[in-house]
């Protein structure tokens, strides 16, 4: 709308001047996820989060669902009416798509690309051990853990307009994972080390996207390739649910990325 004009044969003075400065707009950033975009939800309830100039939104679908998201056109929309229902709960808003245009970042948790199978086979994997993985096989592991997640194709999409975070889902929970099976999969002597070498090779290849990957934080390791009970969810029935997490761990994952997104804007 035009300002009004002054009276006519009347000047306004300097001091009769008032310069109102627009506020700046948050940074519009976006959690993209299947039902693991719950433990940023949580950590928002609770308070958990640092949101200083960021306006927060989410977008998915949880289970089945989550299935039914597609990238079409740029754009990831839902191809199902279940789908657009969940999404309709989730963002009215915005329930028709996610265009990367409508955000400044976005941070893709979950979305079917699970630590518990790279990370953990290979941590498994001891030179001299029965089935021992070459560094061959692990090279051609890695492309094949990544392409065959469609999510990840659709990251790697929207990275090429937006700057994307993408946090795999988590290890699977220490204390409701039986011991038969950490026995048999697990191996609970496998070091930060270990695991960083394996995290670092996911970032470059992640890097080469133009995503930045968001690792499991240390903090909530434990027994070398599972997560600490503290942060896994309280909401599973009769707690045997040992993939999802509670708010401390979503807030650990959203602050990092959060704070990566703020340092490109410096």
């Amino acid at each position: 709308m035009p300002l009004d004009k002054p009276s006519a044969g009347k000047t306004p003075s300097k001091s009769s001047k008032t310069t109102k400065a627009t506020p700046a707009r948050g940074l519009r950033f976006c959690v993209f996820g299947d039902s693991h975009i719950a433990c940023v939800k949580h950590a928002l309830d609770e308070g958990l989060l640092d949101l200083k100039g960021i306006e927060l939104e989410f977008w998915g679908a949880p289970g089945p669902q989550f299935r039914d998201l597609h990238l079409e056109e740029g754009r990831l929309v839902g191809t199902s009416a279940a789908a657009r229902d969940s999404l309709a709960r989730i963002n009215p808003a915005r329930s028709a798509a996610l265009d990367p245009q409508d955000f400044d970042g976005f941070l893709f948790i979950g979305c079917r690309l699970r630590s518990s199978e790279f990370l953990v086979p290979l941590l498994a994997s001891q030179p001299g051990s029965l089935g021992y993985l070459s560094q061959a096989v692990r090279d051609l592991m890695l492309p094949r853990w990544l392409e065959g997640c469609r999510w990840y194709r659709a990251a790697r999409e929207f990275a090429k307009q937006r700057p994307v975070f993408f946090s795999p889902a988590g290890f699977l929970n220490d204390g409701i994972v039986s011991e038969d099976e950490v026995a048999r999969t697990v191996n609970i002597e496998a070091t930060q080390a270990e695991r960083d070498v394996i995290w670092d090779q996911i970032a470059k290849a992640m890097e080469e996207d133009k995503i930045q990957l968001i690792r499991q934080p240390e903090d909530t390791v434990t027994r070398g390739g599972l997560t600490r009970a503290a942060f896994a969810t309280s909401l599973g029935d009769q707690g045997d649910d040992s993939v999802h997490k509670n708010g401390a761990y979503g807030a650990l994952i959203l602050n990092q990325a959060l704070g990566a997104l703020r340092a490109m804007q410096k």
